[in-house]
This record gives structure tokens, sequence and C-alpha cells, in this order.
């Protein structure tokens, strides 16, 4: 808490007629019954209050000796004068009273209503249940080294570095990005290509602005990430599903060629949310489509450095001879969801353009977890924990095959799982995974359904469940209960 003779007490306006006593008594003693001054809060000296207010101290006196008088204040000696601890501590303000029932808000305009429709929680209290997507195991987190590396960034930072920092990002970690792009996803590209961002949202959010204009069209995986449709959406832009198989986006029939095309959205990697890989053949189709159609194409790699079969695979952009990709990338399923930071590679000339609207909306992204960040790379530890998980998470995917086979045969297809954090199942054709999913919600499971990636075709009824944060024991007991409802709710269809 502030020393008292730091604070400023805020006064309001003194009514016409009133003396200075008068009104400076009024104000503290409201400030005190509604809880504003709690009870026990020292007050500023008479001598700072009166120069802080620009008013006598033979006021201030008179007033804080009167408050003392009725209880309000004690004064001791050496001790300065506080709020009475003996009155009851209140709720500082009372809040704001809700809008009438049938009162008129304010209209929000259009980008105002998408934008007010998040497909993600605005709440997470951090819960982790079965089978929830999304979501990596933070318990594996190896957090006493990154404490280690955040005292030492604290110790050693320059005062330079407590002022405004490069829109682009701080460049020990665009280098160190660059670095290990180049032997992981065999990307050659130059630390001045890669911008910082604090999430992947953020980055899609610039690029859309940057690369669409009103009625430009943007192709989309279908079923595909909800996040990306919406932003492309609010942007203006015409959103154009794309059918997708168990390899990922189809390529054959050719995609559509026209001159308002001017973006592709995918997840060559892992698609979300089906989990194929985009094979070699389908990758140079959409190259060639980007060359033909002069369109951009974003390839989103949010876990592809997950595969649990051999080294990940090399990126879509690894092929980019053209400048056409921009490759996205995130810690938040990486390491841990509040680190909030992704990046964005970008071809050559365009640096400045991110950078510029980075610098317009936000100016730069907060520095100390970009330095920690880089330190964790360079020192060797975000290989060494990539190496660690998929590992851990190649043999609960396992374990969470066997437990959905054992347990949810006939009523679960799993798809082949190879790299993440989430698998995917899907249900006999007919069902509702919407209603299924809510079902599961009231056992404590949950589910996410595949409708709801769906942008214009319908998606195959399925789950996306979420495997990575859970042992086998809780796999195990999660897939149990899962079970129970499944066959409750194939019963009743039957009946």
């Amino acid at each position: 808490m502030k020393l008292a003779e730091e604070l400023e007490f805020a006064l309001g306006a003194r009514p016409p007629g009133s003396t200075l006593q008068r009104w400076l008594y009024s104000e503290l003693r409201e400030a005190i019954l509604s809880g504003r001054l709690a009870a026990g809060q020292r007050l500023p000296s008479t001598r700072d209050f009166a120069r802080q207010h620009k008013i006598s101290r033979g006021t201030v006196l008179a007033v804080y000796e009167q408050l003392i008088a009725e209880g309000y204040l004690a004064g001791a000696t050496g001790s300065g004068t506080t709020v009475s601890p003996k009155l009851p501590n209140k709720p500082p303000l009372k809040p704001a009273a809700p809008a009438p029932a049938g009162a008129t808000l304010p209209r929000l305009s259009q980008q105002g209503r998408l934008l007010a429709a998040s497909p993600f929680p605005l709440r997470d209290n951090g819960v982790v249940v079965p089978f929830r997507a999304n979501q990596p195991d933070v318990t594996a987190f190896p957090l006493p080294t990154w404490r280690r590396l955040s005292t030492r960034y604290s110790r050693t930072r320059l005062v330079h570095e407590m002022g405004n920092s490069d829109a682009a990002g701080y460049a020990p970690l665009r280098h160190a990005i660059a670095e290990h792009l180049r032997f992981s996803q065999r990307i050659a590209c130059d630390a001045e290509q890669v911008i910082i961002f604090s999430s992947s949202q953020q980055a899609l959010d610039l690029c859309a602005r940057l690369l669409l204009d009103p009625g430009d069209t943007v192709l989309l995986e279908d079923p595909g990430y909800p996040g990306a449709q919406r932003i492309f959406r609010q942007a203006g832009a015409s959103v154009q599903g794309v059918p997708v198989d168990v390899q990922g986006l189809r390529t054959d029939p050719p995609l559509p060629v026209a001159p308002g095309i001017r973006l592709a959205y995918v997840t060559a990697t892992h698609q979300a949310p089906l989990s194929g890989t985009l094979p070699l053949e389908r990758r140079l189709a959409l190259l060639e489509w980007a060359d033909a159609c002069d369109a951009t194409i974003i390839e989103d790699d949010y876990d592809g450095e997950f595969r649990f079969d051999g080294m990940p695979l090399p990126a879509l952009k690894s092929l980019d001879r053209n400048g056409r990709v921009l490759y996205m990338g995130s810690f938040s399923k990486l390491l841990f969801p509040s680190l909030r930071l992704a990046y964005l590679v970008v071809p050559d000339g365009w640096t400045d353009a991110f950078a510029s609207a980075l610098s317009m909306t936000c100016r730069h992204v907060p520095v100390f977890q970009q330095a920690v960040l880089s330190a964790f790379i360079e020192d060797g530890h975000f290989a060494r924990h990539l190496r660690q998980m998929r590992l851990l998470y190649g043999s609960r995917a396992q374990e969470f095959q066997r437990a959905c086979k054992a347990r949810c045969d006939g009523m679960l297809d799993v798809l082949p799982v190879s790299t993440g954090l989430d698998a995917t199942a899907l249900l006999p054709a007919g069902t509702d995974d919407s209603a299924v999913a809510a079902a599961l919600g009231q056992q404590g499971i949950m589910a996410r359904p595949l409708s709801f990636y769906r942008v214009q075709h319908p998606a195959p009824p399925g789950l996306v469940l979420g495997f990575s944060c859970f042992d086998g024991l809780a796999i195990r007991e999660g897939m149990g209960r899962m079970g129970e409802v499944l066959e409750r709710l194939r019963r009743i269809g039957g009946s």
C-alpha cells in the first residue's frame, strides 16, 4: 500500500456557498461512510493534505479535529491520523445499478457484434477436466528453470530496456526463433522477418487488416478453426469453406481462382479439427494456386512440433519460393497458455508494414516475457522441453486410444493420432454431436463437437477430445464415464 503522504485523495467540487471547512468535512465524512476510506487507513498529514489541495493547514487541522471528536478518525502522537479502526469495513464503492428492464443499451457496430461473439471462453478458472481440448500439461513445464531465467534478466536488465522497444519484437527472441525454425522446420528466414505478437489471434487480426479489403474472399478449411473464421469476417471478408478430408485441405477439385480471392488459411501440419497432415502433392498444388491467384497463404502451425513418430514434418513455408506463405507459430501450446506470445514469419519487404501496424494498435508486446523466452530457447531448454513433451504426449495418446477402444468401441471411432494435444473421434452418422457434448458436460466430461468448426458444409458428427493433460488413470476413468453417457444416449435413441 502507498504511504499516506504519497496518496492524493480526490475531492469533489465545492458546492456554491459552502465554506472550505464545511466542504472538506463533508467530503471526508462521506468517504469514510461509503467505505472509500477503509477502517484503519492512514490519512496524509495536515501539512501534506493542505499542500496537495492548496488550502490552509488550519482548515485541514480543524476538520481532522472535528472528525476525531465525532469518532470518524483516530489520532495518536507518532502514528498520524487514521480512519477509526472501530468502524465496520464496507465495500469501497457501490456498484453502478444495473440497467432497468427494457432499457436500450448503446448500439454496437456490425464489427462490434462480431467481436462480441467470441468463440473463446471469457473466464477461465484454470480447472482442467477430461477431456478438455487444447491444453498442454503445464505441470510438466520446467518452472524452476523459467524462474531462474526471469530472476537473471531482472538483475541484469539495462536502463535503456525500460523504455519503448522495437515494435516488431525483442531482437534476441526474433534471432532465437529464426535459428530454431531453420533447424526444426527447414524455414530459411532472417530474424528481421520474424514479428512477435501477444497471441495468434492478434497476428490473424493484423493479417486481416493489412491484407484484406471489405468484400475480398478468404478460403478456409471446412471444418476449420473458428477463431480465424471470425477474424476474417470481422474484417469484412467473405469466407468460403473448402472441404477437408483425413489428409487435410482438398485441392481436387482445383481451388477456385478469381481476382477477389486474396487469402487462404490452412493448418497444413495438423489440420484443426480432423488431424490430417497435408501431403506433398496438395502442398505444391496450394502454392501453385496462390501464384495463379496472386493470393497469400497463412500457415498456422499451432502444435506441429508435437509429432510423436519421427521429427516434425517440414512446414509448407519451407517449400515457398515466391513469398506467398505467412508462417504462424505460438508458444501457448508448446509451453504454457498464459505466456501469450506468438510470432509470424513474413516475406521480405513486409516487416515494416507489420511492425507499423503493431505500433499503431499496441505499440509493442511487453519485453520481459520475450527476454526470458529468448534465454529459454538460446540455453537449450526449449528444445529439451519439446523432446520430453513429445514422449509424454505420445504415450498419453496411445493410452487414450486404447481406453477409447476398450470402453467406447462402436460408439466412438478415433481418427489416427500422430501429432498434438487432442484426438478427434467420430460418432455414428446422424448423431447430434452438440447434444452429445452437452450430455457429457452434465457428467463432468468436456468435449467439443465437430459442428463447432463448421464453415459452410456440414461437418461429420464427432468430438474433439484432449488427452495431453491426463495420466493413464484419469484417461481410463474419464473414458468410463463417457462410455456410460454414450450407452445411455444410444439406448434412448434406439427406443
